[in-house]
């Protein structure tokens, strides 16, 4: 039976590293081992997992399911960070007319149509 418990955050050891995710040890109970896949490291996109973490490295992560017949568990490190994980500030628009405002594009687009339709007649 684990010592620990879904929705605990625990201590683990990484003890391996593949391009989909990060197997570790459980630190308190070595006869558990987990995997943290890679959509689960971090609400951004994640293109290298080796800059994430190395073997050897001491980690925390979020306990998201534990299978007491293999002694595995699945394991999220973002699921520890504040809820406010959608950085909207990042691609926030500036208040510039050029970037919101439509009214030019709207303006040319009836000249660009009946420039089209009279090269349509012209060449019928």
């Amino acid at each position: 039976m684990a010592s620990f418990n879904i929705q605990d955050i625990i201590k683990v050891t990484v003890i391996g590293i593949q391009q989909y995710g990060i197997f570790v040890r459980v630190f308190d109970d070595d006869s558990y081992t987990g995997l943290i896949h890679i959509s689960e490291v971090s609400y951004d996109f994640v293109k290298d997992i080796n800059k994430v973490a190395s073997v050897g490295d001491t980690l925390y992560a979020k306990v998201l399911d534990i299978d007491e017949q293999n002694k595995h568990v699945k394991l999220s490190i973002k699921a520890i960070k504040p809820k406010g994980r959608y950085r909207y500030n990042k691609f926030k628009m500036k208040n510039d007319p050029k970037l919101t405002n439509f009214a030019t594009l709207n303006d040319k687009l009836q000249g660009w149509i009946k420039e089209q339709l009279k090269e349509k007649e012209n060449n019928d």
